[in-house]
């Protein structure tokens, strides 16, 4: 998958030649090039003697997994940084196919395919949430009606809900930041309200598909993706003070909280109930017995990590017995991150992140136009699922992945197309 995803990403390269390395993005584009390379570095074979410098954790991992293997021949030649060469090399297909995406949509966006591009990823919001709320409810253990699982259950395209919900918590806020921008623009400038036309059949299907999307999360239950999905909409009514009087942001947060009834019509309260016991009895879902097995693994590997992709493989040896469980995964983001880069990766993403950062606060402050809702949408979108990544890895699912991307280069596009400015004096929506 992660090779068909960077072919396609290099075809749409091609077609669109994104502008790379200019001013505005110089060094966000120089740590996101920086940190594929050295990802790229934990592949390349090296001395034994370096490697077990660098890493000397590294030879008792090697000879727990490879068992079968001569000790001779783990100390003789030359051998890659990471544990799993295969998982790092998908890991490292994924990457590049991701910061392809992010330029391209980044340029695309710049030149006029804001409108297009939100639309789409709500017609995409809208198509899984219906699809999942309709498998949850006729086959809640299969996957496309065709595969039916025991001790999982899916939802909608994903193997786990949570993933499924970290899609939701982008789109969501992204979808109501286009609906917000979509409604300013077509405000009755005369008037101090909105224009009859205003609410139209796009923002009717835009309405649709955001209280699909909170249905699908409530329906689906995951705890991490409620919790995200609040700080996303946390940080939508926190940004919204730049340009909202106190009545905008009274409505504003009114429509917050017509959503919020949305979901809780659809909601089971008795299985709502149950997951909530269950995270207080097992104290927290059982990912504090998760992370204290990965600390381990991060302070033995903190210089180069296990590798990109490698968790699942190093974790058989720190996994603590008895094995009731296999921890596949970190269910944290950032612990996953340190455990398979260590400060190799740890720094480069750093620097990428801060860059991002100031990128975005310079494109917020500078934005005059109803645009600015599109980027706060995005932005939300982002919050939320960092703030879910505290508890779980769907960033590592490629559909998220590329996502993710896409929210940033809404957020920091530099959009030519033409926008009504959002800071005239406008009771409709009560700008400033």
């Amino acid at each position: 998958m992660a090779y068909l995803l960077a072919a396609a990403a290099v075809a749409l390269v091609l077609l669109v030649r994104p502008s790379i390395g200019r001013a505005d993005f110089r060094w966000l584009d120089l740590a996101l090039v920086a940190y594929l390379a050295l990802m790229a570095v934990q592949l390349i074979p090296i001395p034994v003697r370096l490697r077990l410098g660098v890493a000397p954790a590294i030879r008792r991992v090697d000879l727990l997994l490879r068992v079968d293997a001569p000790v001779e021949a783990l100390n003789d030649g030359a051998r890659a940084l990471t544990v799993d060469n295969d998982a790092t090399m998908q890991a490292l297909w994924l990457g590049i196919a991701v910061v392809l995406v992010f330029w391209c949509a980044r340029s695309l966006f710049a030149r006029g395919g804001v409108r297009a591009g939100v639309r789409t990823v709500a017609g995409l919001g809208l198509a899984a949430a219906a699809f999942g709320i309709a498998q949850h409810a006729t086959a809640p253990r299969s996957l496309y009606w065709l595969r039916t699982f025991r001790y999982t259950e899916p939802f909608g395209p994903y193997m786990n809900r949570s993933d499924f919900a970290m899609w939701m918590v982008m789109a969501l806020p992204l979808t109501a930041g286009y609906l917000l921008a979509r409604m300013q623009s077509r405000r009755d400038q005369n008037a101090v309200r909105f224009s009859a036309d205003a609410f139209d059949d796009v923002a009717l299907f835009l309405t649709v598909a955001m209280g699909l999307m909170v249905a699908a999360l409530m329906v689906g239950l995951s705890r991490s993706g409620i919790i995200g999905v609040v700080a996303a909409a946390m940080t939508l009514w926190s940004l919204s003070e730049a340009r909202l009087h106190r009545r905008g942001r009274a409505r504003l947060l009114a429509s917050i909280g017509a959503l919020a009834l949305v979901g809780l019509f659809y909601a089971n309260a008795s299985a709502v109930a149950t997951r909530i016991a269950d995270t207080v009895d097992r104290g927290m879902g059982g990912r504090l017995e998760i992370w204290r097995a990965t600390l381990p693994m991060i302070r033995d590997f903190w210089l180069t990590g296990v590798g990109s992709g490698a968790y699942e493989r190093a974790m058989i040896v720190y996994q603590p017995a008895p094995h009731e469980t296999y921890f596949n995964h970190a269910h944290n983001e950032y612990l996953q991150m340190l455990a398979e880069g260590g400060l190799l990766l740890a720094i480069p993403a750093a620097a990428a992140v801060a860059a991002g950062i100031a990128g975005i606060r310079r494109r917020l402050e500078v934005d005059h136009t109803v645009t600015y809702w599109v980027r706060v949408g995005a932005v939300s979108g982002m919050v939320g699922a960092a703030v879910q990544s505290l508890w779980e890895t769907g960033l590592r699912r490629p559909a998220n992945t590329l996502l993710f991307a896409v929210l940033a280069a809404f957020a920091l596009q530099l959009s030519s197309q033409p926008s009504r400015r959002a800071d005239d004096d406008s009771a409709g929506v009560g700008e400033r």
